[in-house]
């Protein structure tokens, strides 16, 4: 079983056949009453897609460093030694200790559906102790810009890429602006916004605006997201795709969507244009990844409502659109509870002065 080693989840259908095995009976009805299947029917579907995200991560690790007995199921091949390591590269890979806490949870649960015979503490309770206390840290704190803000910038960057002399700066303004405006207004993940390609995840619709098509393949939950431009975003992809994209050496030879001076932008190449735009607008460098973040925070600010568009936009199932809207909710009962505050102790500070001033002539008068 080979897998190129840029993958980072082994897809399910994918897995050996002894673990697809052991998973489908769990998922397959309880029929004769035996409990030995059926044990996963409860979980939603959302979980169940995490659950095999996480499940596949470790297998792309074991097929990376040949530690997969495809024989067997789960019980031959995940090892506390094999679970320790995979624990490590993720780390150096800088996943949050949030994220890496959340892994071995979806693992030690998938395990214990799969083969529920074994002791898979060693997974949830590495060296016998708690997941807080082997793998500290919180969430990471991450500074959160207005959408509409950062937009403005990007747009004098199109200005300035549209006005400028024919040349490499040219070409690589019209690309950043294109490419920022892509990700502010629908925030895809990395993995899909450096995948795109002209043929593949581009279809130009009757009034002139493009519509953006990711197929499952290159979507971390495998579903196929259809995202439409406004007019605006569509047209700065239209001239860098007739202004910039033709001039960059080796356009010719690819369909690749992003292009750079020696060919299809990589992910470390897309990575690079947001930092280097935002280092230079905020003295603060940000990864494309935290896009998401400040959607999802600018929505919410505005509206609940615009807090479950906001999922929708990310690509999110319906269960995270409905905490979306609970926390975006909350956000704005607590604001409206502070507005209140405010009004009061304006409409009392009048009072309050006056009271003060008649009790210090009070004081005063009562020294003479």
């Amino acid at each position: 079983m080979t897998l190129a080693s840029s993958v980072r989840s082994v897809p399910f259908a994918c897995w050996p056949a002894a673990d697809r095995l052991a998973l489908e009976r769990q998922l397959a009805p309880d029929d004769d009453g035996s409990g030995e299947r059926g044990r996963a029917l409860h979980l939603s579907a959302a979980t169940q897609v995490s659950y095999k995200q996480t499940y596949g991560q470790l297998l792309d690790f074991a097929i990376r460093t040949d530690a997969l007995i495809e024989e067997g199921g789960p019980a031959g091949w995940v090892k506390a030694e094999l679970v320790a390591a995979w624990r490590k590269e993720n780390k150096a890979r800088g996943l949050a200790p949030t994220t890496r806490r959340q892994m071995l949870r979806n693992l030690g649960a998938i395990l214990a559906l799969m083969a529920p015979e074994r002791d898979w503490s060693f997974v949830t309770r590495p060296g016998g102790l708690p997941l807080k206390r082997a793998i500290r840290g919180g969430p990471r704190s991450a500074v959160v810009r207005d959408v509409t803000e950062v937009l403005i910038r990007v747009r004098r960057l199109y200005r300035w890429g549209l006005a400028a002399e024919d040349g490499p700066e040219r070409w690589r303004a019209l690309r950043d602006a294109a490419l920022l405006v892509v990700l502010l207004r629908r925030a895809p993940r990395l993995r899909s916004l450096t995948a795109m390609t002209m043929d593949r995840h581009l279809e130009l619709r009757p009034d002139g605006t493009w519509l953006l098509r990711f197929p499952g393949e290159h979507t971390k939950n495998g579903r196929m997201l259809d995202f439409p431009l406004d007019a605006e975003a569509s047209q700065v992809l239209t001239d860098y795709l007739q202004h910039g994209r033709p001039r960059f050496p080796y356009a010719g030879t690819t369909e690749a969507l992003w292009m750079g001076m020696k060919g299809p932008m990589t992910r470390e190449g897309v990575r690079g244009v947001a930092k280097r735009n935002t280092l230079a607008w905020y003295d603060q460098a940000h990864r494309p990844h935290v896009v998401r973040k400040w959607l999802r925070a600018s929505a919410a600010r505005r509206s609940p409502e615009l807090a479950m568009d906001a999922a929708d936009v990310l690509g999110h199932g319906a269960e995270v659109s409905a905490q979306y809207y609970a926390e975006a909710s909350s956000l704005h009962a607590a604001l409206r509870h502070g507005d209140r505050l405010a009004e009061r102790r304006a409409r009392h500070a009048l009072r309050a002065e006056q009271s003060f001033a008649a009790e210090m002539a009070r004081w005063k008068e009562g020294r003479r």
